[in-house]
């Protein structure tokens, strides 16, 4: 029998996540906020580090006095924190009923999606219209883990149910470089939207037109996307599967910012420590920043 995500191309799986294991990224985004505050006091861009502030109001404060341009935060000051969700059983357990066994982590991203921002906005579009046509043929489960509650006024995630099953569509970078499909996706499906309570999970394959609105409120849309693949050279069923998810495996070791790492069945495992040096030396061979 067919599973719901097999059906729709996504899964949503209510209360996954305590919101005891949620705090520690959000302490750690409480930080870069801190740091960046006094990188912008320090310029004379801002006058206040606004610590009294709750978490999703911080960032606001700071943008109406020099405006953010970031769309995530790329940098390994969250990799203490991400290890264990990155690791979750809850997560890897969904993620197994969906690719097997062996499974390994290939990239995470930390979103703030600032209020009334266009550039925070995406518009529909396939995970595989990012990475390459070849993608197409490598399962990747992205795990999306909203740290606040999400509906459709603060930009909740749309989904097109069955769209995993149609082809890959052409599209080129927009203005805010987004991905945008050549035809309407919305002539052939419905976008539905999926409201979401922070600890919840949305399990979407590669396929699935996804998107999100602009933020209407006045706090931040704070969430994680963790992305998953079966390990190279373990369950690959066909020729066209082995060579999409080795692409897969190319392209996120030229553009992740983190180094893959095994979270279940074949392979090495990982301590955090591990992890933080292979990362660390990843960056450093390609002359990327922390």
């Amino acid at each position: 029998m067919e599973s719901i995500y097999e059906r729709d191309g996504y899964q949503l799986i209510e209360g996954a996540i305590s919101q005891a294991d949620l705090q520690p990224l959000r302490n750690d985004i409480n930080e870069q906020i801190t740091l960046h505050a006094r990188e912008l006091v320090n310029q004379g861009k801002a006058t206040d580090l606004y610590l009294n502030l709750p978490f999703g109001k911080r960032l606001v404060a700071l943008h109406q006095e020099a405006p953010l341009t970031k769309r995530s935060w790329p940098t390994t000051a969250f990799n203490p924190s991400l290890y264990p969700l990155i690791n979750h059983p809850a997560i890897i357990d969904a993620v197994e009923a969906h690719v097997g066994p062996d499974i390994t982590f290939v990239d995470y991203l930390v979103r703030p999606k600032m209020p009334r921002s266009e550039s925070t906005a995406f518009p529909l579009h396939q995970d595989s219209q990012y990475y390459g046509k070849a993608s197409q043929h490598a399962h990747t489960v992205t795990v999306w883990i909203p740290l606040v509650d999400v509906n459709e006024e603060n930009g909740c995630l749309f989904v097109i149910p069955g769209s995993h099953k149609w082809e890959l569509y052409d599209s080129a970078r927009d203005e805010n470089s987004n991905m945008r499909s050549f035809v309407d996706v919305e002539a052939r499906g419905t976008p539905i939207p999926i409201p979401m309570k922070a600890g919840d999970i949305l399990l979407f394959h590669n396929m699935t037109f996804h998107g999100s609105k602009v933020n209407h409120t006045d706090g931040v849309r704070w969430s994680v996307d963790i992305r998953y693949v079966r390990t190279l050279g373990t369950q690959a069923t066909s020729s066209t599967e082995q060579a999409g998810v080795e692409f897969m495996f190319e392209k996120m070791r030229n553009v992740s910012l983190h180094a893959a790492m095994v979270v279940r069945g074949d392979g090495p495992r990982w301590s955090l420590e591990d992890w933080q040096r292979e990362t660390e030396s990843k960056r450093a061979a390609r002359g990327t920043s922390t």
